[in-house]
């Protein structure tokens, strides 16, 4: 993989940015600040998914989003860009430009780089870019002096050796799954057998339940026939019954309609003679009705007369009870006019007086506004001398802890020194910790060799007993071949004996008296060969068989007491070779073992010797802890001592400022004294007043209402000359009406002379009016009578003779046979739905549990295929945790392999191994002699860690690309310019990234970025910017083509 460009935007102190990237070893240079680390930040955020800290603190300050382009050559030698937008609205996708395709998803853009980088896609990007490939500044050592349990933590990681743990524990997720499914199947197979228990049973009632189901059908068939000869003759009488009770209704219908017509006669009778008698009496009261109606004419309208006269008293008495109220009226308001002018009369003698009250006022306000001011003068003076005093009292005690803090200064002078004095011992301490931690690591780790080891020698013990043993029987283990061989001929053969045993003890039964078991008949052949009978023949047989049988059992025996006595020897045969393997490599084991024992007992004595050399750090520690306590807390009191005195001469000029404003306070007061006294006389001249001016204006707005009073007065009037003039007209009209009451007593007492006759006239009118219809109706109804009479006589005689002819007996003989036959048919039917249930019931469950045998049978080969599994799983989890140690020891072994060519080719000396041991250890060997990483050199640590790290890169992915922040820092001159040297001899990289903040690197460059922040922002600058190098103070720096392909200076 090859980066060519890269483009920044508001990120961190980068606005808009672009950078184009060459092949070889990369220059980034630039002052401390300039933003160097940045750009690897941004490749390592856009192309491994890996930010040391939020992307609000990524994005320029200021944005609200950033973002960052990076192309790229794949390692499929195609070309890609990939975007990164962070903040708001972010965003992530790769376009192949070739392809014209874009990958968007996050899921699919990381897939697609773990392909571009040929690295597996269950390794995480980001820690490989953070432990490997994009080492944080100052960090590249650092993890390789960490104790093994942090280092074990970190690469086991990185190399994903915990995997295998993981897979092993989500292995027994499953098991414990394919457990659970065996147990839940096993349940099923138990509840699906006792479901099926009674499968034969229930076909066998089904059995017997369809026999009597057809029993059944045929009686109800019998039943139907009976059923339909019973109906039809039912039908023959109930036509004749019917006939006769429609006769019977024909002759009750005439014989009642008879009778009916004979009483409607009568009744029509009787209303013919009311009608005769009524036309009589409105003969006789004719005129009297006649009368009472010309009365009640005239009598109506004098009632009207009479309402009207009613409506004008109505109307008098309202105006006089009017002409009253404003009689009333008009006295009041000649009241109101008196007063007018008796207020008028007393407002002239209130002037003189409000006058006074107007000026008496005047001098009250003054001096309750004189008396208001001095109380604010004496509380203004007493709160000055109240604050004075505080402010007194506030300066005595600053001046007391100025006092306690002088004699503290010479102690707070030296805290700079005690300081120096305790950072220097906190890190003796510190080492003094680490040393120890790092002993108790060696020792637990020694005990824990020590274990293994006398393990291992057990172990190996009884593997090279058993070889022994194995060897020592080899000779009886080689015969269990030839015994399998005659084991299984004896086994054939004793079938073939079995076999003929119980075909002649079959024949010999068959042959029973002689007859022939296959043409059962006399056998001829036994008289030719002149045996006895043919059972003795078979006899005969038998006896030679069963004689065979016994010697090939005792053959058979021998052969099986041999084979298991050797079988143990034969098994362990076939599997001598795995004995020896395990042998030696529990040998190899041991050796190692061994090896790692001494190597850690001589870390231990070492670690022992410099424990013993800082021994005495922490009493020393306490010691300057004290004195560091002691000067830092003088010195923390010694800090106030400035801002103390400032306050103590605050407080002197605001104690003279309160003196001084309490002097002016009093001699205001003393000009106001005695206003007191002048307020309580004017307030008692003012009491004594009245308040003449509220009186006054009070009678004023009386004095302001005459006006109103007058109009109110002539209004008054003018409606009482009104009110007496309508009086007047209604006495006029009223008049008219004098002898309406004489009239109505006359008009009334003839109505009471004529209303018998009126009544009794309109009594008769009515029942007079039907005479004529009711003399026609009384005709028509005796000749219906006659016509009645005849239609029953007929009638009569037709029912009694039907009658006669109809057996009515038979009818319910005939129909109890019905009912009964049909109740019997209906309980046959019931019972035989019933049945039907009862078989349909039968046909479900034998159905159903034909279903779950067919279920039980499936679920016990499921049961079979789940016990499988979990023999399975199990042999996997075990197969895998045990692969790991292995996995591990490969991997290093070839990780070791690719450092130590890359360590030769960085110290350009191979005299030296470098290997990573399985704590992740890195030792170099010399001469035979091993030193681990902390004890190497600052160059020789800087070296490793690099050979380390780049071949962690080659074995875990495809990617020859490699970045250095600032490798040289806390070096001097000399380490950094042989660091410088070592790098460029790396090899098998093609693009190599150095940052640094000096010029150590920029010899032998191909490409050279500088950058400078200016603004704070970081800009390319012109090339006229390079600063000029002579060749007397660097000789071996050529600036120019051949050395530098592409010199970018930022500013």
């Amino acid at each position: 993989m090859l980066i060519t460009r890269i483009e920044l935007e508001n990120i961190k102190s980068y606005h808009k940015f672009a950078v184009d990237f060459r092949r070889g070893t990369t220059a980034i240079s630039g002052e401390n600040g300039a933003g160097k680390t940045t750009l690897v930040e941004a490749i390592g955020y856009a192309l491994f998914d890996y930010l040391p800290y939020s992307q609000a603190r990524f994005v320029r300050e200021g944005e609200k989003h950033g973002r960052i382009v990076v192309q790229l050559i794949g390692g499929d030698e195609r070309p890609y860009v990939v975007e990164r937008r962070c903040g708001s609205g972010a965003r992530w996708f790769i376009h192949d430009e070739e392809a014209n395709m874009r990958i968007e998803q996050s899921a699919d853009v990381l897939d697609k780089l773990h392909e571009l980088f040929g690295i597996d896609r269950e390794r995480p990007l980001d820690s490989l870019f953070r432990d490997a490939l994009g080492v944080p500044q100052g960090t590249f050592t650092a993890i390789f002096l960490e104790t093994p349990s942090k280092r074990k933590q970190t690469f086991d990681a990185l190399l994903q050796i915990e995997d295998y743990k993981t897979a092993a524990d989500n292995l027994l997720e499953t098991q414990h799954e394919y457990k659970d499914q065996k147990q839940t199947q096993q349940a099923k197979i138990d509840q699906l057998t006792y479901e099926t228990r009674n499968l034969t049973v229930w076909r066998e009632q089904l059995k017997d339940a369809r026999v009597q189901d057809e029993e059944w059908k045929q009686l109800n068939a019998q039943w139907a026939i009976q059923l339909t000869q019973l109906e039809a003759r039912l039908i023959e009488l109930t036509e004749q019954y019917n006939r006769l009770q429609e006769l019977k209704n024909g002759y009750e219908t005439s014989k009642t309609k008879h009778e009916s017509t004979q009483k409607l006669l009568a009744h029509h009778e009787q209303q013919l003679r009311l009608a005769q008698i009524a036309q009589q009496a409105v003969n006789e009261s004719s005129d009297d009705y006649q009368r009472y109606q010309q009365t009640e004419v005239t009598l109506q309208k004098l009632r009207q007369d009479e309402q009207q006269r009613s409506a004008l008293r109505q109307q008098q008495a309202t105006l006089q009870n009017q002409q009253a109220r404003t009689q009333t009226n008009l006295e009041n308001l000649q009241k109101r006019l008196q007063e007018v002018a008796d207020a008028r009369q007393l407002v002239v003698e209130l002037a003189p007086l409000v006058d006074q009250q107007i000026e008496l006022e005047k001098q009250r306000d003054d001096l309750r506004q004189k008396c208001v001011l001095y109380t604010n003068i004496v509380s203004e003076g007493k709160q000055l001398v109240i604050r004075r005093d505080g402010y007194q009292r506030k300066k005595e005690e600053l001046e007391q802890k100025i006092s306690e803090i002088e004699p503290l200064v010479p102690i707070a002078n030296s805290l700079q020194e005690h300081t120096q004095k305790l950072m220097d011992l906190r890190v003796q301490r510190n080492q003094r910790q680490n040393k120890t931690e790092q002993l108790q690591e060696k020792r637990q780790e020694l005990a824990k060799r020590q274990a293994e080891s006398e393990q291992i020698a057990e172990r190996l013990r009884k593997a090279e007993n058993n070889v022994a043993i194995i060897e020592e029987h080899r000779s009886e283990a080689e015969e269990m071949s030839g015994l399998q061989e005659r084991y299984e001929k004896l086994t054939a053969q004793q079938n073939r004996l079995e076999g003929n045993i119980e075909g002649y003890a079959k024949s010999r039964a068959q042959s029973a008296g002689g007859q022939c078991p296959l043409l059962n008949e006399s056998c001829l052949n036994i008289k030719q060969r002149g045996l006895v009978s043919l059972e003795s023949y078979f006899e005969s047989l038998l006896e030679k068989e069963h004689a065979q049988l016994a010697g090939v059992g005792q053959r058979q025996k021998a052969v099986t007491e041999r084979m298991s006595v050797i079988k143990k020897y034969a098994d362990a045969l076939n599997k001598l070779d795995q004995y020896k393997e395990r042998r030696d490599t529990l040998a190899e084991q041991a050796g190692r073992n061994s090896q790692e024992s001494t190597r850690l007992q001589r870390d231990i004595a070492n670690l022992t010797r410099e424990l013993d050399e800082l021994q005495t750090v922490e009493q020393q520690l306490r010691e300057v802890e004290v004195a560091y306590n002691e000067s830092k807390n003088a010195a923390a009191r010694v800090s106030d001592l400035p801002g103390l005195q400032r306050q103590v001469q605050q407080l002197v000029e605001q104690i003279q400022q309160c003196e001084q404003d309490v002097r002016e306070r009093r001699q205001k007061a003393e000009s106001l004294r005695g206003s007191e006294n002048l307020l309580k006389g004017v307030e008692t001249d003012l009491d004594q007043l009245n308040d003449p001016r509220t009186r006054s204006k009070a009678q004023q707005h009386t004095i302001a209402q005459e006006s109103s009073h007058l109009e109110q007065q002539r209004g008054e009037q003018q409606r009482a000359f009104e009110l007496q003039r309508r009086l007047q007209e209604l006495q006029q009209q009223l008049a008219a009406y004098e002898q309406l009451d004489a009239n109505i007593a006359r008009q009334d007492a003839l109505l009471q002379m004529t209303r018998p006759g009126y009544h009794a006239y309109l009594k008769s009118i009515e029942v007079a009016r039907t005479l004529p219809a009711r003399e026609r109706d009384y005709q028509q109804l005796v000749r219906e009578s006659e016509l009645a009479r005849q239609t029953l006589q007929k009638m009569e005689q037709t029912y009694w003779a039907a009658r006669s002819n109809f057996d009515e007996a038979e009818l319910l003989r005939v129909r109890d046979r019905l009912d009964l036959l049909r109740k019997e048919q209906a309980g046959l039917a019931e019972k035989m739905q019933h049945h039907q249930k009862y078989m349909n019931e039968l046909e479900g469950r034998i159905a159903e549990a034909e279903e779950k045998q067919n279920e039980l049978e499936a679920a016990r080969n499921e049961y079979q295929e789940l016990d499988d599994l979990h023999t399975m799983t199990e042999y996997f989890r075990k197969l895998i945790k045990e692969a790991a140690p292995f996995v591990l020891k490969a991997m290093l072994n070839d990780i070791s392999s690719e450092a130590n060519r890359i360590f030769g080719e960085i110290m350009g000396d191979r005299s030296a191994h470098l290997s990573w041991q399985n704590d992740y250890e890195i030792i170099l060997r010399r001469q035979g002699v091993n030193r681990t990483f902390a004890q190497l050199s600052g160059g020789e640590q800087m070296s490793a860690a690099l050979a380390v790290r780049l071949a962690l890169l080659k074995k875990l992915s495809t990617l020859n690309l490699a970045f250095f922040d600032e490798p040289t820092q806390n070096m001097d001159e000399l380490r950094r310019m042989n660091l410088a040297e070592q790098i460029r001899r790396v090899r098998g990289f093609e693009q190599l990234i150095v940052i640094s903040h000096d010029d150590t690197f920029e010899q032998g460059l191909d490409s050279l970025i500088r950058l400078q922040k200016s603004g704070g922002e970081t800009r390319l600058q012109n090339e006229d910017a390079l600063p000029q190098k002579s060749t007397e103070s660097a000789p071996n720096t050529i600036w120019g083509q051949d050395n530098i392909d592409n010199i970018y200076i930022a500013q």
